[in-house]
């Protein structure tokens, strides 16, 4: 085996879901109460993971050289980059819906409590800890005026709205979260652009056409200009797509069998085709992988399992907490050493990681998510599914 062997990873994930079974997670779920959104939930948890592993393997050559980039492997480039993609689908999706259903008469302030309380006591959290460590590295000594430093600080604590910013002039600061807050700057902008795109909802007829016109204005955008970033507005415009057909009443009338292999065989024809997700192309046959989801397809059942449901509980603070873990662990030298003996070590290291990552992002869902969403909501909506992405 080496580093880049695809095998590991299928076992790490199954030795995980059977970490679900523990007491702790039966106190970690907001109770789906359907069928179509578990399993929803249930990508979600692998999801998340997803970008873990990516983030774990990348970390492979960062120790090796301090070069933070993709690695050399079309399954762990795409692994993270797919899970990025379909988050912004599932945020496209969840919120499209909302407003579709209200006719666009959503509350919109109440939107944007609910998304505070949901996204900033972890975010808080993680960055907190980020800032914390890198004041560690610096030796307890600003290396740049205080006033520059608290203004930094302020930028990377406005929950993703702003890009995270290096700090204290030390190296790879942004390597300590794993770089994963990028992401919630593309979800901060879809959600300011809601009152907005409410206006296109408050017809039956018109929600559907404006989702499409959307998603092919941001085709058009990606492909004359050649940016691999304008590429995360038509990820969005995937699942609004997605929203219309299924309040329409256009969904696949199929087998859950019948659309769980159409769904996987879109996942494969990206792997064997695909060296990036972020490709006008791929976010079509991503959005057509969603489609089949909320059709029904659940993976042969996969998605609706109970370990994947208590994955996908847990996926917005598995996203955020996997930089940190990744530098705790790897910052211990003897831990360092032995994953980077050999590749069968790296993985049984990289098993290590999950596995406290997991167990890292349970307590933090109970003790810091969970209540901020149940402050932000009331106590008597505490048991709702709150509709999001990480990211």
């Amino acid at each position: 085996m080496t580093v880049y062997s695809i095998w590991p990873t299928f076992v790490c994930l199954a030795l995980l879901m059977l970490l679900t079974y523990l007491p702790g997670f039966d106190r970690a779920g907001f109770k789906s109460t359907a069928v179509r959104v578990n399993a929803i939930d249930g990508v979600r948890g692998f999801l998340a993971l997803g970008v873990a592993i990516h983030h774990s393997v990348i970390y492979y050559q960062f120790v090796r050289s301090g070069i933070w980039q993709v690695p050399p492997s079309r399954f762990y480039t795409l692994i993270g980059q797919v899970s990025v993609a379909c988050f912004f689908m599932i945020t496209g999706y969840l919120f499209w819906a909302k407003i579709v259903r209200s006719k666009g008469r959503l509350d919109f302030a109440e939107l944007m409590k609910g998304r505070f309380f949901r996204l900033a006591p972890v975010y808080c959290l993680a960055v907190s800890l980020a800032v914390a460590i890198i004041f560690w590295k610096s030796g307890g000594v600003l290396k740049i005026p205080l006033s520059q430093y608290l203004l930094q600080i302020i930028q990377n604590m406005a929950i993703g709205i702003f890009p995270f910013t290096g700090m204290n002039n030390e190296p790879s600061s942004a390597t300590i979260l794993a770089g994963v807050t990028w992401t919630l700057q593309y979800e901060w902008q879809f959600y300011f652009a809601l009152p907005a795109l409410a206006i296109f909802a408050r017809q039956a007829n018109t929600h559907l056409p404006f989702a499409i016109v959307t998603l092919l204005t941001a085709l058009v955008l990606v492909l004359m200009s050649g940016s691999s970033t304008l590429v995360f507005y038509v990820f969005f415009a995937c699942g609004m797509v997605s929203a219309s057909l299924e309040v329409s009443g256009y969904l696949l009338k199929l087998p859950k069998f019948v659309l769980s292999v159409l769904c996987t065989g879109c996942l494969i024809a990206i792997i064997l085709l695909y060296g990036s997700a972020y490709r006008p192309e791929v976010a079509l046959l991503l959005g057509l992988a969603f489609y089949f989801l909320i059709s029904g397809a659940d993976l042969f059942g996969f998605l609706i399992a109970k370990p994947c449901i208590r994955l996908g509980e847990i996926s917005y603070a598995v996203y955020m907490m996997q930089g940190l873990v990744l530098y705790a662990l790897f910052a211990i030298q003897p831990f360092r050493d032995f994953a980077m003996a050999s590749d069968l070590n790296f993985w049984i290291a990289i098993l290590g990681v999950l596995v406290s990552l997991v167990l890292f992002a349970l307590a933090v869902h109970l003790f810091v998510e969970r209540p901020g969403v149940e402050l932000g909501r009331g106590e008597h909506e505490g048991h709702h599914n709150p509709a999001s992405a990480p990211v």
